[in-house]
C-alpha cells in the first residue's frame, strides 16, 4: 500500500475530496494533514540521529468513504507527499496573548521543519509554492526562457516610466501584484483591468503611491485554462470574447455566453509547458494562456493550486482521473 500525504486546509476540503473519491480502491492510502489543527488536534514527533537521519511519525487524517479518520503515520512509510492549499480564511482572534502567537509561530517552524526534511517525491512543495504566490514576474521570466511568449510587462511607480511603457492606442492591462481579500467576508478581491493611456498619465500620485503590475494588451481569439498533471496536459478552450463581462478577464464568469470546451494545444506548446513545469519544480498546477487571432499563444501565470471544477463540468475534461493516476505512479 503506497501512502501519500497531503497538506491542505479542511476549508478547502471541496478542492480536494474529488482527488480522494477518485482513488477509491486504488492500492493508495492518502493522509491529510491541515496545519490548521496543529497542534490542537494533530501531533507529530520526529527525531534526528548523529548522522543526521530523520524518523518519527505524524498523525494525518485518512479519508474513506467520506469521512476522515484519525491515524498515526510513519515518516519513513511516506511515498509521496503534495502541498496544496491551506484553509483561506481564518477567523481572527481579539487580544491574542503573547503565548499564543509564540505557540503559533512555533507550530508553523515546527511544520516547516517537519515537511522539509521528508524524504520522498513531492507533487508541489510548500517552498516551491510559497516563492511562486504573488510572483508572476518571475513565472514570465522562466515561460520565457523555455520558449513560451508572454506579454510585455513592467512593474513600476514612476509615473513618467509608465507613460513612456504604455500604449497610446491600447493603453495597458493592470492587475494587482499580490491576492488580497478586499473585505471582512473574504469574497471582494482585484481583477485585471484596462487602463487608457489617457488615465495612466493622469494618476501620477496613486502611481507614485503604490506600485503596479502593468502589461501590454494582448489581443485574443480565446483563452486556455490548462492543467498540467504530472506529464499530462488537460486543456479547456474558453470563448471569453463572446461576453463583454469576460472580455478582460473571465473570472467575470458568464457560462450562458461563453462557451467552454476540451481542446489539444499544438505538440510544441505542450513541450514548452512541460519544461517550464520542470524548470519552476511543479508536477501540478493551473496555467492560464491567451490565444490571439492570428493563433499565437501567450503565457501568463500558472497557480499551483488554481480552481478546476468548473472547467471539468463543463468541459468535460478528466481531471480528478489523471490526479488520480498521477498520485498512484508518484
Amino acid at each position: 500500500m503506497k501512502n501519500i500525504l497531503i497538506i491542505a486546509g479542511l476549508g478547502e476540503r471541496y478542492y480536494f475530496e474529488p482527488f480522494l473519491q477518485a482513488c477509491t480502491g486504488k492500492k493508495i492510502r492518502i493522509g491529510v494533514f491541515d496545519p490548521d489543527c496543529f497542534p490542537s488536534d494533530l501531533s507529530i514527533h520526529v527525531t534526528m540521529d548523529n548522522g543526521g537521519k530523520i524518523a518519527g511519525s505524524m498523525d494525518v487524517l485518512e479519508y474513506y468513504s467520506g469521512e476522515f479518520k484519525k491515524i498515526r503515520l510513519s515518516i519513513s512509510d511516506i511515498n509521496g507527499a503534495w502541498y496544496l492549499r491551506e484553509n483561506t480564511i481564518h477567523p481572527k482572534k481579539k487580544d491574542v496573548s503573547v503565548e499564543d502567537k509564540f505557540c503559533a509561530n512555533e507550530s508553523r517552524g515546527a511544520v516547516r521543519s517537519l515537511l522539509s526534511s521528508l524524504e520522498c517525491r513531492w507533487v508541489n512543495r510548500k517552498d516551491v509554492v510559497d516563492f511562486l504566490a504573488s510572483n508572476k514576474f518571475f513565472q514570465q521570466k522562466i515561460a520565457g526562457q523555455c520558449g513560451l511568449s508572454v506579454p510585455r510587462t513592467a512593474i513600476s511607480n514612476d509615473p513618467k516610466c509608465l507613460e513612456q511603457f504604455s500604449d497610446p492606442q491600447d493603453g495597458l492591462l493592470l492587475k494587482p501584484i499580490g491576492y488580497m481579500k478586499l473585505d471582512k467576508a473574504g469574497k471582494k478581491c482585484l481583477y485585471s483591468q484596462r487602463f487608457s493611456h489617457k488615465e495612466l498619465v493622469g494618476s501620477p500620485s496613486s502611481i507614485r503611491r503604490c506600485p503596479v503590475f502593468s502589461q501590454e494588451y494582448v489581443k485574443k481569439r480565446c483563452e486556455h485554462r490548462v492543467m498540467v498533471i504530472g506529464e499530462k496536459i488537460l486543456s479547456c478552450r474558453i470563448d471569453s470574447q463572446a461576453s463583454e463581462k469576460t472580455m478582460i478577464d473571465w473570472r467575470h464568469y458568464d457560462f450562458e455566453r461563453v462557451m467552454h470546451e476540451q481542446v489539444v494545444l499544438p505538440l510544441v506548446i505542450q513541450q514548452k509547458l512541460l519544461r517550464f513545469m520542470e524548470e519552476i519544480e511543479l508536477r501540478y498546477g493551473a496555467i492560464d494562456m491567451i490565444e490571439t487571432p492570428d493563433g499565437d499563444f501567450v503565457f501568463l501565470e500558472v497557480n499551483p493550486s488554481g480552481q478546476w471544477g468548473w472547467i471539468a463540468d463543463l468541459a468535460g475534461l478528466p481531471i480528478k482521473e489523471v490526479v488520480a493516476e498521477m498520485l498512484v505512479n508518484l
